[in-house]
């Protein structure tokens, strides 16, 4: 595959960049695809508009525009990329859902691909999993010293449930796999139900779920109890029964792996007492509940001092070796992003006595949360700030994707002004006609 943006030929000094033109659409794709992989973009999306289709990769978590297909070649790239993906490509109306293997410095990466009909035309999306993520050790995913002993603590128990919680994209996949890593071995029986199944484990039954034909995650969990399983991963607890089932199983000699929408790691407690699962299950059967999200870390070729740094290290942080920073000009280093990557922020809730009696009586979340927090196991805000203090993220990304405590909310300065979007990261391709 050639790379558009790897293939430009050095300008002299004062003349524009020459391009590598692609002779067709199959080359085009492939271009885009390497290109992609080669800046970390963990998404490709290919949006069809008037002029043709815009393409824009998501890179640490941002979208930045790359380049637009002419409208004559857009109808080609889609049916390249869905042949490569064995989709129908006389189908337009339906949404289609394939698979991508990408063979890469020798190794394999997996393109997970949607496409859906839209008002122009069909829009294709492009889920970029390298599959050598899934060998990230538990201690180098983000956490701090007190929640990875606890976490492992927790995931060498031989039973309990153990729910992992945030949004799409929140990096919940790549902390589960590294649990089961950690505790993977020849004399245990692990088995995931998951939908899709992103990354290949070797040494555990992987199963995925296809709800057309009834293969359900309730199905498949009580079919899984018969294969004498040590370790059950369910990819996502969507509904009552599959919460019950999975509680019960760990209540039975089993440690169950599961992941579950909600905002922090008390809401989850709230979430299960919603969804009617008896409060003496939850307190019997949970362990304890990890909430992340990812945020960007600063590059540190380029991070400029913050101009907040006395007011916030004073009312928030440890005035003493704390500096913040802020997002750069951009540099050659990060490619003009202002960042060179994510980490992950963290709050662990552990089932403790104290917690547990308060599930059994129904406790408001603002009990559940006083008593689930303390110095050992702060806040997710509380996590994140000792990553600003560290100088690795900036308070206003901070702010992006967490929320301040509550009871500490008068203490909090006014909220920074909104952070400018970040810089294009990526030259814009000119339209390229295809031969």
């Amino acid at each position: 595959m050639r790379s558009l943006a790897t293939r430009r030929v050095k300008p002299e000094h004062g003349t524009a960049p020459a391009w590598v033109v692609p002779k067709s659409a199959a080359e085009l794709v492939d271009s885009l695809i390497e290109e992609a992989l080669a800046w970390g973009a963990s998404d490709v999306h290919l949006e069809p508009n008037e002029e043709g289709m815009q393409v824009r990769f998501r890179v640490h978590g941002f979208l930045q525009n790359v380049m637009t297909v002419p409208q004559r070649e857009r109808a080609a790239v889609v049916s390249r990329i869905k042949i490569m993906a064995n989709l129908d490509i006389a189908e337009h109306r339906l949404p289609q859902d394939g698979r991508i293997r990408i063979r890469r410095n020798g190794h394999a990466v997996d393109a997970r691909v949607s496409t859906i009909p839209s008002l122009h035309g069909e829009k294709v999306v492009l889920r970029l999993l390298d599959l050598n993520g899934v060998a990230i050790p538990v201690d180098r995913v983000g956490l701090r010293a007190g929640h990875l002993q606890e976490l492992r603590r927790l995931i060498r128990r031989p039973q309990g449930i153990i729910l992992v919680t945030g949004p799409t994209g929140s990096g919940k996949t790549s902390t589960i796999y590294a649990c089961l890593k950690e505790i993977k071995s020849e004399a245990i029986n692990i088995i995931t139900i998951e939908d899709p199944i992103e990354y290949e484990i070797s040494g555990v039954t992987q199963i995925a779920v296809h709800d057309k034909i009834g293969l359900t995650f309730e199905g498949c969990l009580r079919s899984v109890l018969r294969q004498d399983p040590d370790v059950i991963l369910v990819g996502e607890i969507r509904d009552r029964e599959t919460a019950r089932i999975a509680m019960q199983a760990s209540l039975t000699g089993h440690l169950v792996f599961a992941t579950l929408h909600t905002n922090d790691a008390v809401g989850a407690i709230t979430r299960l007492l919603d969804m009617e699962i008896p409060p003496y299950l939850i307190a019997s059967s949970l362990s304890g509940v990890l909430a992340q999200r990812l945020v960007q870390v600063l590059c540190p070729a380029c991070k400029v001092p913050a101009k907040r740094d006395a007011d916030l290290c004073a009312k928030l942080l440890d005035p003493t070796g704390s500096r913040l920073y802020q997002r750069g000009p951009g540099c050659d280093k990060c490619h003009g992003l202002c960042a060179v990557g994510r980490i992950g922020v963290f709050e662990l809730v552990t089932v403790t006595p104290k917690v547990r009696s308060l599930i059994i009586t129904r406790a408001s979340e603002a009990e559940l949360r006083e008593a689930a927090h303390s110095d050992a196991f702060p806040s997710m805000f509380q996590d994140g700030l000792v990553k600003v203090a560290d100088g690795q993220v900036a308070y206003d990304e901070l702010m992006r994707v967490t929320e301040p405590d509550r009871a500490r909310a008068d203490e909090l300065p006014p909220d920074p002004a909104p952070a400018p979007p970040p810089k294009p990261a990526l030259v814009p391709l000119r339209v390229i006609p295809l031969n």
